[in-house]
This record gives structure tokens, sequence and C-alpha cells, in this order.
């Protein structure tokens, strides 16, 4: 990956699209050097899709909040821009709270150098860092480790070789001799034994390792599962419809997608391998033709391209779609950004931003074409207009 130093503000969003046939993809052309996360999700809960991206070298998350009045493309205004001190290289977001309440939305970001992590409301003008007790960081997951009705927050240190819980809800958890340094890239949460607590695990180069939550937040290494080369990041569904979660991991260096069933009792089978030989780096699941299975989209970090791999019902994938997007693509994530019951992509362009080549994101809209119930068509597939009274199916 390039290094790329200068400054970062805001600026208004420049919109493309492409539309020959298939999908809109909108090109998101924000002041982000070097973007290196993308999340989406009702960040201020007033009902649309919104964006965060962590922009790795001006030490910013812009926040791009949708306006709502589902037009495809969405016309984006301006990003807010959350500035830190330090370089963001992972995202997630949730709804806080505990007991009675107040519940509030808050997007969770962690930096690499200092290393610190942050909580803020986007309705906010800044974000402040807390310092953590680590080395470094690679990657962050939220979830209700201990029960306790409130969310938790995960980080995992790859070269202090430890998960850290920075608001309780967990006890650490010591990696020292199950990984190797720098090695831990992504963490997922998953109740991978159906006991109605939430378990983890990481990717650290050529295995999957599974920690089992004893129901309180304490965390014991369950299994160490070796699945590649060089493992990255880790998408967590039920995929053959029996009810409990299977998993699907990216390896850039073995050049492959791997499909692993949960057999149940801490078991876990590899039951496909599809190559990808331009670097998968990023994998993340999502119902993409309306068929009622999880499919999963896939970055291509080397070749610059967006993969589908639909899901025939059973857990059995196939690639069938491949979107070429700007330059490096690094992380994906889910929305109905045009609130049509469809879902989109958004894809964080490595390479793209004001020292790059190109955007700094790109939205895919409606990715299979499905079709929607009310019309008959695809929207935002260079379909026919909505018939007369259609438009208002999703107030």
């Amino acid at each position: 990956m390039r290094k790329a130093i200068g400054w970062c503000g805001v600026l208004l969003s420049a919109l493309a699209m492409v539309a020959l046939g298939g999908p809109v993809i909108q090109d998101l052309a924000w002041d982000c050097i070097l973007p290196s996360y993308v999340i989406a999700g009702d960040l201020n809960g007033d009902g649309w899709d919104d964006i965060a991206l962590a922009c790795h070298s001006c030490d910013t998350i812009l926040v791009g909040l949708n306006p709502g009045g589902s037009p495809c493309p969405v016309p984006w205004p301006a990003p807010k821009a959350f500035v830190l001190n330090d370089s963001p290289v992972a995202l997630t977001w949730g709804l806080f709270g505990g007991g009675v309440g107040p519940y509030y939305i808050q997007v969770v970001g962690v930096t690499q150098y200092l290393p610190a992590w942050t909580s803020f409301k986007v309705s906010g003008t800044s974000a402040s860092l807390s310092q953590l007790p680590a080395v470094t960081v690679s990657h962050v997951t939220v979830g209700d480790f201990d029960g306790n009705g409130s969310l938790d927050v995960a980080v995992l240190d790859p070269l202090g070789f430890k998960i850290l819980f920075p608001q309780g809800g967990g006890g650490p958890i010591d990696l020292s001799g199950q990984v190797q340094p720098g090695e831990p890239a992504f963490i997922a949460t998953g109740d991978f034994d159906r006991d109605s607590d939430l378990d983890l695990v990481i990717s650290s180069g050529t295995s999957l390792l599974f920690f089992e939550n004893d129901g309180s937040g304490m965390f014991g290494l369950k299994l160490t599962k070796a699945i590649g080369l060089s493992l990255r990041a880790i998408a967590v569904a039920d995929f053959d419809g029996d009810t409990d979660v299977d998993l699907a991991v990216v390896d850039p260096e073995f050049g492959a997608l791997a499909i692993l069933e949960n057999e149940g009792c801490w078991e876990f089978s590899i039951t496909a391998r599809i190559k990808m030989d331009q670097g998968p780096v990023f994998v993340i699941p999502f119902d993409c033709d309306r068929d009622g299975d999880n499919d999963l989209a896939i970055a291509e970090f080397d070749g610059d391209f967006v993969l589908v791999a639909r899901n025939n019902g059973r857990g059995g994938f196939s690639v069938d779609m491949v979107f070429r997007v700007g330059d490096s693509p690094i992380g994906l994530a889910v929305g109905d950004f045009d609130r049509n019951a469809i879902p989109d992509l958004v894809v964080a362009l490595y390479g793209g931003g004001p020292t790059g080549t190109g955007p700094a994101a790109q939205i895919i809209y409606n990715p299979c074409c499905a079709t929607d119930d009310c019309t008959g068509t695809a929207p935002c597939c260079d379909q026919p207009l909505p018939r007369p009274g259609c438009e208002d199916r999703y107030p």
C-alpha cells in the first residue's frame, strides 16, 4: 500500500454515475487521504442510511449524512469532518446505553499510532481520543458481551498480543503464544455455540482463533482453525439456512475466499475455496438478490474489483458479478441509501481521494439489479421509471 501525505478538509461531493444496463455506480469525491475503512447505517437516527469513512493520512473521519428523499443516486452534501490527532484504521457503530436508557447512536473508531479509540455522535462537531494500553490497533467491533443490555467495545492489538475492552463488559484477552507479531488483522462477533451470548473470532496469519464467552464477558480460546496463508476480513452469517452462523474469510496471499460451515459443537469445516487472484482484502454478507439467503461482496485490492458471490441457498457460492471500481478498494459496507428495501454497497478506495486517483469511495446501487416488488423493475439499473402510484411505497 502506498504512503501519502497532504492536507485534508471537506469538499462538496462530486457525483458521477455509470448506468450502462447495470447498476448505477456513484463516485464520492470526498477530500480523504488514504481512505482505509467505511461503515454504513442510520448514524443520526433519521431513518436514512449514512456513510462514515476513515481517512488514514489526514487523521479524520468523514461522515456523509443522507439528505433523504429516495433519489438514486443520492445527492450527498459535503461530509462532516471529525478531526483526530492520529490515523484511524477501523470503524464500527451501534446503539449505546443500558437499562431503561437513554440510548444513543455512536460511531466508534480506533487509531493506529497512539493508539487510541473514539466514540462520538454524528450530531456533534468534534471527536476526542482516549488512549489505549496497547502497542498498536488493527480492528474494532462491538457487542453486548456481558449480557447487561449495553454495547461493549472490543479492540484488537496485533503487536501487544491482546484484545482490550475499553468500556468494560469483558476481560482482556491475552493472545501471547497464540499469534505472531503483527498478524492479527480482524475481529468479529458471533454466537458460534448457540448459547445466546456473543463469542469472538480473529484472523491471524494462517488461522482463525475462536474465543468462547462464558456469558459474563470472560473469554477463553476454544479453537484454532488453520485456513490459509495470510487471513484478513471475516464475514459471519448463516449461509446454509440451518440457523447457526457460518464464516467466510479472505486471504490475499493465498488468493482465495474460504467458506466455513458451522457443524455445531465448535466444529467448522471448509466447504469451499473460491479462487480470487487479485488481492481479496474484505468480505461482507448481504442479501444481494433478495432471495432470503446471505450472499457475499468481496473487495479485490490489487485488481480494483468488487465481486458478488451469490448463494444457492445451501451455502454454495458462485461469483457471477464483477464490478470495476476505483483505485485499490480496501473496505465495504452495506446500506439502503435510496430506501427502496434493496441493499446497496459502498466501497472505500485506498488509492482515491485528493492525493490519489479518482474518488475516495463509490456506491454501487442495487448491485444484483434486484426487482422491486411494487414496480416490477430493477431500481438504479437503467430500468424504466416506476408506474404512477408506486413512488411512495417506501415513505
